[in-house]
């Protein structure tokens, strides 16, 4: 009974150290929701509809439609895009 109490401990040790050595992925994940340095310009991404690459809007190829305008990683995806319609 006494072994099983003491291996309880331990277990129960190095799980709280494993614990506190490493961060949860929920934080892990809120480093890109921080806020930006000050002076710091934060850019908006936007997504290719051909490949669903992401491209700063400064970047991208656009195409003005009708009622919206999509953006592009290059213009072989704008060309892509503009055929098929």
């Amino acid at each position: 009974m006494f072994r099983f109490i003491l291996l309880a401990a331990i277990i129960y040790i190095l799980f709280k150290w494993l614990r506190r050595s490493s961060p949860p992925a929920r934080k892990a994940r809120n480093v890109d929701r921080q806020a930006a340095p000050p002076g710091s310009a934060v850019e908006e991404m936007v997504q290719d509809p051909v490949c669903g690459t992401w491209v700063p809007i400064t970047q991208a190829q656009a195409l003005p439609q009708e009622s919206e305008t999509l953006y592009f990683c290059s213009a072989e995806c704008r060309e892509k895009y503009a055929q098929r319609r």
